[in-house]
């Protein structure tokens, strides 16, 4: 996944919180990643920046090239994340095996299974698909331990860690409750909008609301789904509704958050055939530790069933009434510091440190 486009920004976050988490655990780690045509190691042992506009000559080192320039026995484990597989990465594996026969791989797999968020996706990304299911038979020959967010004791015949995903929660800090004027309900919806994010749900909702308090949907990243919603905000004659404002961070996103009242999490999961409580969403993850309440669409085991600030609507096609979203917020809004309260939620409990103490046990295990 290329860091260098904005829009995986979420992401590069993620993989960098990861390895201070394992650097809480008093492990030293370097990250292998690339932005555009620079491949980097940057980490505690290593400082590497290979630019290479040649596409071969940057696949080559990308995927091993760089097992010249470090010396890879100083390493116990190597920790990848799953996007999808290719034999380019087969070779890595074997690559990383050759020179170092003890070296233990494990790898994080956050969606499983996965081919159902690929299936209704243009031609290149399903002959990807068809490429990866292809090479996942050859994992087991390589790697010792797949993470997994859900409950599958195995996958690709290989035994599992199971755990949730975490945040970073020095990146992700609380900020002040968005005042509230008893006229005006803004909406965020932040994602790399795809059809699983059920954001269309919403407009449906928004469609047939009649009542006289004004409701905003904010909906901030690109995405594969945006296209669709545009035109049922086109159709539906939604404009000063729904407002579309591209991918934002930094200062611009912090000012998103404090106008905003209610969080927008995936509610579209079942698209997917994503079983009841396999999910662990990172969205909903920053808006507990942003102290912003939010809606989802299925059952978080990050949450606990009666967490207060958590509105679960069905996991199905049915419009979310935009009622049902002012009732949930009056609700929150009896807790005057209910931020307060879901950011000591999410420092306690939502941590990567805290989500990765089985992965680092399995590490121990395994010295």
């Amino acid at each position: 996944m290329n860091f260098g486009v904005a829009a995986n920004g979420g992401i590069k976050k993620k993989v960098f919180a990861q390895a201070r988490a394992f650097r809480q655990h008093g492990f030293g780690v370097d990250v292998l990643f690339f932005e555009n045509q620079t491949v980097k190691i940057e980490g505690d042992n290593a400082q590497i920046s290979h630019q290479q506009p040649r596409k071969w000559a940057f696949l080559r080192f990308l995927y091993g090239g760089y097992l010249n320039q470090i010396d890879i026995k100083q390493y116990d484990f190597v920790y990848v994340r799953h996007f999808l597989t290719n034999p380019l990465f087969l070779w890595m594996l074997y690559r990383l095996k050759k020179h170092h026969p003890t070296i233990k791989i494990f790898m994080e797999i956050p969606t499983f299974p996965y081919r159902f968020e690929f299936g209704t996706m243009p031609f290149v990304k399903r002959l990807e698909l068809w490429i990866d299911e292809r090479c996942t038979p050859f994992f087991r020959r390589w790697i010792t331990r797949i993470i997994t967010f859900s409950s599958q004791p195995t996958i690709f015949h290989i035994p599992t860690i199971r755990t949730d995903n975490g945040i970073d929660i020095e990146q992700f800090g609380l900020l002040d409750k968005a005042p509230f004027d008893g006229q005006t309900l803004h909406l965020l919806g932040l994602a790399n909008v795809q059809r699983w994010h059920g954001l269309d749900r919403f407009i449906e909702g928004l469609k047939a609301y009649k009542g006289p308090l004004k409701i905003v949907f904010h909906v901030v990243g690109s995405g594969d789904q945006i296209p669709h919603l545009k035109t049922l905000v086109e159709q539906y004659d939604l404009h000063e509704t729904v407002l579309f404002h591209g991918f934002l961070s930094g200062d611009a996103l912090d000012a998103m958050f404090k106008q905003c009242h209610l969080g927008i999490g995936s509610c579209g999961m079942h698209r997917i055939n994503v079983a009841k409580g396999e999910t662990s969403a990172l969205k909903s993850r920053e808006y507990a530790a942003r102290g912003l309440p939010f809606v989802v669409g299925y059952e978080d085991r990050g949450f606990p069933e009666n967490y207060p600030f958590l509105l679960q609507v069905p996991a199905d096609e049915s419009p979310i009434e935009a009622q049902t979203l002012i009732e949930f917020y009056e609700k929150v809004r009896q807790t005057p510091d209910y931020n307060l309260q879901m950011h000591q939620y999410a420092k306690d409990n939502l941590t990567w440190k805290a989500k990765m103490e089985n992965v680092v046990k399995a590490f121990l295990a395994q010295i």
